[in-house]
């Protein structure tokens, strides 16, 4: 599998400082791996909207633009389960995703800088 270019490693890092959500669900699937999580459990272990999680990790129309997204950069995967008879979209890291997660590190020594200054 190939990473990412510097290029979108350097936008990802921009989406983290930017929008908490991103960087929150990302870290999330991340802890609780080789689980997968819905929206709406995301949502409520980050204190986030769901809408803001879709957002996030798909893209929505307002907001959350797909080019933005976790997914649209190859890092988050869903599917579909059944839970007590009901279709669930539930999601994951995905291999790369794995992979890039000193993304998180980055973010977190920027922010550090930056509060020092």
């Amino acid at each position: 599998m190939y990473g990412l270019d510097e290029t979108d490693r350097i936008k990802i890092r921009r989406i983290f400082q930017r929008r908490w959500v991103s960087r929150d669900a990302f870290s999330y699937l991340h802890n609780v791996s080789p689980r997968k999580a819905s929206a709406v459990e995301i949502a409520g272990s980050i204190g986030a909207s769901r809408t803001s999680v879709l957002g996030a990790l798909r893209g929505v129309s307002t907001g959350y633009r797909e080019e933005e997204s976790l997914a649209h950069f190859g890092l988050v995967m869903h599917e579909k389960q059944v839970v007590n008879g009901r279709p669930v979209i539930v999601y994951s890291l995905t291999p790369l995703g794995f992979e890039e997660k000193g993304l998180m590190e980055n973010v977190d020594a920027d922010q550090k800088r930056a509060s020092i200054k």
